[in-house]
């Protein structure tokens, strides 16, 4: 499962999600769809959920929206943004 970490403070500037990692003090910004996943993440959620909320909300292919899902998912968590729990 995927959530956001505890360690981070997020908020809504225009379109945009900015996330402040307290860790190491580095904004971030997400745009659009990435903006909808930092949304979803509010809640543990599986990679497959992510997948199944944004093919509903957008016009997108599954495979290529797990797929890119994926990316930003491990982005996300390289950047210590969100917790990646074994069952993910």
């Amino acid at each position: 499962m995927l959530e956001a970490d505890g360690e981070v403070l997020a908020t809504h500037f225009a379109e945009e999600v900015v996330v402040l990692n307290l860790r190491d003090g580095v904004y971030y910004g997400l745009e659009d769809v990435g903006a909808r996943i930092w949304h979803l993440l509010q809640q543990p959620i599986s990679i497959v959920g992510l997948r199944d909320a944004l093919v509903a909300d957008y016009d997108v292919e599954p495979t290529r929206c797990e797929r890119d899902v994926r990316v930003l998912v491990g982005e996300l968590a390289a950047k210590g943004l969100i917790k990646v729990r074994e069952d993910a």
